[in-house]
């Protein structure tokens, strides 16, 4: 797979200086091309998961085929209160928020697209309908948040 843009930068990951989490993030992805970032989530999700959140905007636009490959390729193997498909949702409202949307705003139509993938393949998860209820809940927050917020439309004239 041929990336259309270069490998984000430390600074792309680590945008405020002092970030731990955001370091973290890229001794774990930084240097890696898609294919190699898929592969080593793949291998570790649940270790990696939270990268995302904390990784900054940039090189989470970068790297966002590693999450939708995940979810639309992988049911979770295991299902406990820290369900990956759950935490991912979490992170991408993370790095929707205001301070990044310069960033990200390109995902929306994606993130919206892959919102319903997750809603409308709900049974892959969670273990029960509780889970699967937390799962597809924290997905259509997401999604509204994105539709509030005009993610997907932004105003003319405004940031893209």
């Amino acid at each position: 797979m041929m990336e259309s843009f270069s490998l984000p930068s430390e600074q792309d990951f680590v945008p405020h200086p002092n970030d731990l989490d955001a370091a973290c993030a890229w001794r774990n992805f930084g240097g890696l091309t898609i294919d190699e970032a898929k592969a080593k989530f793949r291998d570790r999700p649940e270790i990696h998961q939270e990268d995302f959140t904390f990784m900054g905007g940039k090189a989470f636009a970068y790297y966002f085929p590693v999450i939708e490959d995940y979810l639309k390729s992988n049911a979770d193997d295991e299902y406990d209160d820290d369900h990956h498909a759950w935490i991912l949702a979490m992170g991408i409202q993370n790095q929707s928020a205001p301070h990044n949307v310069v960033h990200v705003r390109h995902l929306s139509e994606r993130i919206l697209e892959l919102s319903q993938y997750v809603r409308g393949n709900i049974d892959r998860f969670g273990e029960n309908d509780a889970e699967r209820q937390r799962v597809a809940e924290a997905w259509a927050d997401l999604t509204r948040m994105i539709q509030v917020d005009n993610l997907a439309n932004p105003p003319q004239g405004g940031p893209n």
